[in-house]
């Protein structure tokens, strides 16, 4: 018995030895993934780094922002009208989130701009507070520079600040008090005014803090190509590298060339550039990004060195095919180019209006949509909604994620654009549609087209949308061809727009007062052909914030259709004249004569597109300054002569020899003698 219990366990400690065995086994490889998970990312970059944070916001949502950028047009303010005696907080703004690490010590520079009026000036005994977890530092005004003179001025602090680590879920709270206002000779209406988040009046603290994690994955290589990364994590998000002012990647000391694809992973920021400059074989190669997070601050650098193995096989398409959504702008923005041809004319409902607008875009937003048509039916949750709302239809998912952008997929994108087409442009694009096509429930036809520009694979390089519409539109009521159509954004989808708009009309239809407003950034004319009306603009660098209307009055009314105006200026200026010239008929014409110059510019009054008032008003000028000289011309002395009278053949009377003229070739012919009264007969 004792025997067999013996054998029985030495039977389960084997059993649970062989399963352990297996369990380990079956760990290794994910123990294995973990460790190469660790390993994969090597940071670089970064320890504390000098930030100047600029003061945003108003009421209870003022913040502490690094990107200038963020800064608006007109400062946010608050106002002390009377002296004050005790203590009274001017503002409190925070940055959320502080990336984790180590603050050195060092003196934290606060300065707060301020304007002064209807006063000498005023004495402040003000405090300014940095509060960083549950940490405390401030610095109060010198008692020999607490007075503020009149007119605008900055207000200083230096904050000493002690060494301390955070974790990422502490704050920074710099908060503004003042204990003791006096004016000076103050007046009716004396006022201390504090200014912040203006471009003129951006008052912020400079400070010294952990920014963010710079690091490098292991370097992906297909055939010859090389994709170096750089995966930017800080507590902005995309907003690190859309914000920042540069990034560049060296590698051995020399500068990667070409555009690098940024996509997003949760908050961090890749950024891929693809380097085809590699020996072949094996070699190790040394990378070093720099990051210049703000403009006349260090910048951020970190570099490693990686053994890489490439292969004369050939790469890719040469650029990074990123697995994730790309990034649709890198801070600076794309190129954009809008061409549009418009056209009026009669249509038996009425006024119709033809556009066939193209959109050119280059650079990160080309590549999202060359990315997003080659993911075109993808279920991936991940997606933005904007490429998740287009269905595969006959997509098959050997067409899907090739890297090439197959005709199926090209054809699906064209006609899932008639429905889709006003939330990507609106969401994706960035633009107005409303503003830029027109309402597209409003079309009576739509039709939409995509040109690759001769390159079909996912790479940076421009796409062309052309939008083909037609439109009955109102007679005589005013329209707007075009409108600022970009929606402005902290970081831009758009760094310039070229815009070359070209509208015409038939001889009967009409694009009548047409007019540019709010905007001299576009060359702009009107011209008037018998023929037809043309309208041309163009306008190259546009900025996004940029506001204008190109606006005009469709009409078919024959008082305003370019044929009819120009036969009627031109009737008018013949019977003007004629009326002159009959107005002078005792007269010298020789003035009359020299203000024939007047023609060209009433005419040019018509060919440049006035109104027909503008046009009736140069017709009454010319013809008034017509008449008053043609009366005011000076007499013919003696009248004028008569006209020269024609001379006839004559002949005598036999009886009293009378000369007679023979004023007809008619034979035989009988004629009175204007002497004698005798009939005289001629036959030949």
């Amino acid at each position: 018995m004792c025997r067999s219990s013996v054998e029985w366990a030495r039977a389960m400690r084997g059993a649970v030895l062989l399963s352990s065995l297996f369990v380990l086994t079956a760990l290794l490889p994910l123990v294995q993934t973990v460790e190469a998970a660790e390993t994969e990312d090597i940071r670089v970059c970064c320890d504390a780094s000098e930030v100047e944070l600029y003061l945003l916001g108003n009421d209870a949502n003022k913040k502490l922002t690094p990107f200038a950028s963020e800064l608006a047009e007109e400062a946010q303010t608050v106002s002390l009208e009377t002296s004050i005696s005790s203590q009274e907080s001017l503002g409190r703004w925070v940055l959320p989130d502080t990336w984790g690490g180590l603050i050195p010590t060092a003196t934290w520079q606060f300065q707060m701009n301020y304007e002064i009026t209807n006063a000498a000036g005023v004495q402040i005994n003000a405090t300014a507070t940095v509060n960083i977890g549950s940490k405390s530092f401030s610095a109060q005004t010198d008692p020999g520079a607490s007075f503020l003179p009149q007119g605008t001025g900055v207000l200083s602090f230096d904050i000493e600040v002690d060494e301390l680590t955070t974790s990422g879920s502490s704050n920074i709270e710099l908060e503004l008090t003042a204990q003791a206002v006096v004016f000076s000779v103050p007046g009716a209406d004396a006022k201390l005014e504090f200014l912040w988040g203006g471009e003129d009046d951006a008052s912020s603290i400079e400070a010294t803090i952990p920014l963010m994690d710079i690091m490098m994955p292991e370097p992906e290589i297909e055939g010859s190509d090389v994709y170096l990364a750089v995966l930017l994590d800080s507590p902005w998000g995309l907003s690190t590298l859309a914000l920042a002012e540069s990034i560049d990647l060296r590698v051995n000391g020399k500068t990667v060339s070409g555009d690098p694809i940024e996509t997003g992973s949760n908050d961090a920021v890749r950024v891929t550039w693809t380097w085809m400059d590699a020996a072949g074989g094996e070699e190790t190669i040394n990378v070093e990004v720099e990051l210049l997070f703000q403009q006349g601050k260090p910048s951020l650098k970190g570099s490693t060195s990686f053994d890489i193995e490439t292969f004369d096989s050939g790469g890719g398409t040469g650029t990074y095919y990123p697995p994730d959504e790309p990034l649709r702008t890198d801070g600076s923005g794309s190129e954009l180019d809008v061409e549009m041809n418009i056209a009026l004319s009669n249509d038996g409902n009425g006024l119709l209006l033809e556009r066939i607008t193209s959109l050119t875009i280059d650079d990160e937003l080309a590549f999202w949509m060359r990315w997003g048509m080659d993911h075109i039916g993808d279920d991936n949750p991940a997606l933005s909604s904007m490429l998740r709302a287009f269905s595969a239809g006959p997509v098959t998912d050997d067409d899907r994620v090739s890297r090439f952008i197959e005709d199926v997929e090209l054809a699906e994108f064209e006609r899932q654009m008639i429905s889709l087409g006003p939330m990507y442009l609106n969401a994706g694009l960035g633009l107005e549609t409303e503003e830029l096509l027109g309402d597209f429930r409003e079309f009576n036809e739509v039709r939409i087209e995509v040109d690759l520009n001769g390159e079909n694979a996912v790479i940076n390089h421009p796409v062309t949308l052309r939008f083909s519409t037609t439109q009955l539109i109102t007679d005589g009521v005013r329209f707007d061809l075009l409108r600022n159509f970009v929606v402005v954004q902290p970081a831009p989808l758009w760094s310039g727009i070229d815009i070359e708009v070209t509208a015409t009309s038939n001889s009967m239809t009409a694009l009548s007062s047409s007019i540019l407003r709010e905007s001299d950034a576009f060359e702009f004319s009107v011209v008037r052909f018998p023929w037809g009306d043309r309208i041309s603009l163009s306008g190259d660098g546009i900025e996004q914030g940029e506001k204008f209307t190109l606006a005009t009055l469709p009409t078919s009314s024959i008082a305003f259709a370019p044929l009819s105006l120009t036969a009627l200026t031109i009737a008018a200026l013949f019977a003007s004249f004629v009326i002159g010239l009959r107005l002078t008929r005792q007269r010298r014409r020789t003035y009359l004569y020299l203000e024939l110059v007047l023609v060209p510019v009433a005419l040019m009054v018509t060919i440049f597109g006035y109104p027909p008032l503008f046009i009736g008003i140069a017709l009454g000028v010319v013809s008034f300054v017509w008449w008053v000289t043609a009366i005011a011309s000076p007499r013919m002395i003696g009248g004028r002569p008569p006209r020269s009278q024609q001379v006839h053949p004559t002949v005598p009377c036999p009886a009293c020899h009378t000369v007679n003229a023979v004023t007809t070739t008619e034979r035989p012919h009988r004629f009175a003698c204007k002497g004698c009264q005798r009939t005289i007969k001629l036959v030949a």
